[in-house]
C-alpha cells in the first residue's frame, strides 16, 4: 500500500540521529505532560466527579493502591512467553488443526484449539441470543425467518453458503438495531460476532450433537430459563463481554454478565444504562446499591464485576487512585481469566500514563498471563506491544523483542485491528531508534492491515507518519503522496482536526 517508499533511493540523511531526536523528544514529552496535567485538572471537574471528591488525587498517591504481591518477575517471565511462541509455531507446521499450547503462569497446560464451529451450533446459540437479550416478539418472529431459511439451506446436499451468511448477517442487523435503540448507542455487537464467526471454517452439515466449546454463547450455571429471560429487555447492555479497549476482546466469544438474581440484575443493568448515558454520579450511587445486594445474595463474581465498572468510571475521569483501588477489590472477588486480564490491562494504563515504570510492566505481564490461561492471543499480543513501547521510550532496544513476540501470536489470530497496532508500534520505535527504512516498511504493514480492518481514521494517521518520514529526509515529493492518500482516508473520518493537520502540511508542500 506505500509503494516503494521504504526504498533507500527515497532517503537523504540529514545527520540526525537518535540522540538527537531523544533530546527533541524529550522536550516534547515535557510540555505534553504539562498540558495534560492542565487539560486533566480542567476536565475532572466538567465531566461530572467533583461530587466525589474536592481534591484530585496527586500522582504520588497513585502506587498506593498498588499491591507488592501483584508483582511478577517479568524478566524471567519473558523467556517463557517466547517459548510459548515457539511452542505455538511448532504445533501450528505438525498439524492442520489449530492446536496452541498456553505457557504464560501455567506453562505446562496444553489446549487444543479448533477453528470449525458447525452451523447448527451456530443458529442455537443466534436463537439463544436473541432470547436472552429480550427481543421483542415482532423482531424476534424476523429472526427466526431469517434463521429457518439457513436450516432449510443446511439440510440441503450442496447448500448456498452466499444464501446462509446473508441471512445471518440480515437477522444480525435486526438484532443489532435493537440493542442501539435500546441502549440509544450505536451496536454491532452481534454482526461483529458473526463476522468473526465467518473467518472460522463453518461446518454447514447440520449436527446438533458437534459442539465447541471454544465459541459457545454461555450463560450462567442455574440461570433462570431461556422463556423467562424474556421478561427483562434491557438487558441487553450485559449480554457481551466488553472488551478492555476496541483492540482487546475476548475472541469471538458471547458471554452472558447478567446475574443470577433478579433484583441484582436489575440494579446492575440499571447502572450500566447510566454508564452508558454519562451520568456518572448517578450510576455510582446505583452501583452502591447494587453492591450491598451482592452480599446480601452472596454473589462475588458479580460483586467483581461490578468494582470492575466502578474503577472504570473513575478511570475515565481521572480518579486514578480510587480506580486502583476499585480494581483491586474487583480482582479480590473473582476466579474469571477474562475479568482478571481486563482488570490487569487496565491497571497498567493508569501506571503507564503516568509513567510508573515497574508496576506497568507487572500489571501488563499477570494481563498477559491471565489471557494465557484463557487461550487469549489477542490481549496478549496488545499488552505485550505496550510492553514494547515502554522500552522504546526508555530508548531500550529489547522493546522489539516485545513487538516480535506480539507480531507472532497476533499472526495466529484474524485480527487486523490489532496486528495494524502492533506495526504502527512498531514503525514509531524503529523511528525513534534512526532506522526509517524499517519504520516506513511497518507503517506500510500497519496501512495494509487497519485497511482490512476497515479503519480509515487508522490507515490516515500512519501515512501521515510515513510523511513526516519523508519530510525529514528531504523528500517532499513522496511526502506529498503519502498525504494526499491520507487526506483521502481521513475525509472519511469525523476527525476535523486530522484532517486540518494534513491540509496544513499539502498547503506547506504546494
Amino acid at each position: 500500500m506505500l509503494n516503494g517508499i521504504f526504498q533507500k533511493p527515497y532517503i537523504v540523511r540529514d545527520g540526525r540521529g537518535a540522540v538527537k531526536k531523544k533530546q527533541d523528544d524529550d522536550t516534547s514529552k515535557s510540555a505534553t505532560q504539562t498540558q495534560r496535567e492542565e487539560q486533566s485538572n480542567s476536565n475532572s471537574k466538567s465531566k461530572g466527579l467533583q461530587y466525589v471528591e474536592q481534591n484530585r488525587p496527586q500522582r504520588s498517591s497513585y502506587s498506593q493502591a498498588y499491591q507488592k504481591e501483584n508483582q511478577v518477575d517479568w524478566q524471567s517471565m519473558r523467556s517463557q512467553i517466547q517459548g510459548q511462541v515457539a511452542q505455538r509455531k511448532s504445533a501450528s507446521a505438525q498439524t492442520s488443526s489449530n492446536t496452541s499450547t498456553t505457557q504464560v503462569n501455567s506453562y505446562s497446560n496444553e489446549l487444543k484449539r479448533s477453528s470449525t464451529i458447525n452451523i447448527a451450533q451456530i443458529l442455537k446459540d443466534f436463537n439463544n441470543t436473541a432470547l436472552a437479550i429480550g427481543t421483542p416478539t415482532d423482531l424476534k418472529e424476523e429472526v427466526d425467518g431469517y434463521l429457518a431459511l439457513v436450516e432449510k439451506q443446511v439440510r440441503k446436499d450442496n447448500p448456498n453458503t452466499k444464501l446462509i451468511k446473508s441471512n445471518l448477517k440480515n437477522a444480525s442487523t435486526i438484532l443489532d438495531n435493537y440493542i442501539s435503540k435500546t441502549l440509544n448507542k450505536e451496536s454491532k455487537v452481534v454482526e461483529n460476532w458473526v463476522d468473526a464467526l465467518f473467518l472460522q471454517q463453518i461446518d454447514f452439515k447440520y449436527d446438533e450433537n458437534n459442539i465447541n466449546k471454544q465459541f459457545l454463547v454461555k450463560f450462567p450455571e442455574g440461570s433462570v430459563k431461556e422463556s423467562e429471560k424474556t421478561e427483562e429487555k434491557s438487558a441487553v447492555a450485559q449480554t457481551i463481554t466488553e472488551p478492555v479497549e476496541q483492540e482487546i476482546a475476548t475472541e469471538s466469544k458471547i458471554t452472558s454478565l447478567i446475574p443470577q438474581d433478579k433484583e441484582l440484575k436489575s440494579l446492575f443493568i440499571e447502572s450500566k444504562k447510566l454508564t452508558y448515558a454519562n451520568e456518572p454520579k448517578k450510576a455510582l450511587a446505583k452501583f452502591q446499591q447494587a453492591l450491598q445486594r451482592a452480599d446480601e445474595v452472596g454473589d462475588t463474581e458479580t460483586k467483581s464485576k461490578i468494582f470492575y465498572e466502578v474503577g472504570k468510571i473513575y478511570d475515565d475521569h481521572d480518579f486514578y487512585a480510587q480506580a486502583l483501588k476499585s480494581y483491586n477489590k474487583s480482582l479480590e472477588n473473582t476466579s474469571d481469566n477474562n475479568i482478571k486480564t481486563k482488570v490487569h490491562y487496565s491497571m497498567a494504563q493508569i501506571y503507564d500514563d503516568v509513567n510508573q515504570i515497574t508496576p506497568a510492566l507487572d500489571h501488563y505481564f499477570n494481563s498477559i498471563s491471565f489471557a494465557g490461561e484463557s487461550d487469549n492471543l489477542t490481549a496478549q499480543s496488545v499488552s505485550l506491544t505496550r510492553m514494547g513501547n515502554i522500552y522504546t521510550d526508555m530508548y531500550e532496544q529489547q522493546s522489539f523483542d516485545y513487538y516480535t513476540m506480539a507480531d507472532e501470536l497476533a499472526e495466529q489470530t484474524d485480527n487486523s485491528k490489532v496486528k495494524g497496532f502492533i506495526s504502527s508500534s512498531m514503525a514509531g520505535a524503529y523511528e525513534k531508534f534512526g532506522e526509517p527504512q524499517e519504520a516506513l516498511h511497518s507503517y506500510s504493514k500497519a496501512v495494509q492491515h487497519y485497511a482490512d480492518a476497515d479503519s480509515p481514521l487508522k490507515v490516515a494517521q500512519n501515512y501521515k507518519e510515513a510523511a513526516e518520514i519523508m519530510l525529514d529526509y528531504n523528500n517532499p515529493s513522496k511526502a506529498r503522496g503519502l498525504l494526499t492518500k491520507a487526506q483521502s482516508y481521513a475525509r472519511q473520518t469525523d476527525d476535523v482536526n486530522l484532517m486540518n493537520e494534513i491540509n496544513e502540511k499539502l498547503n506547506s508542500l504546494a
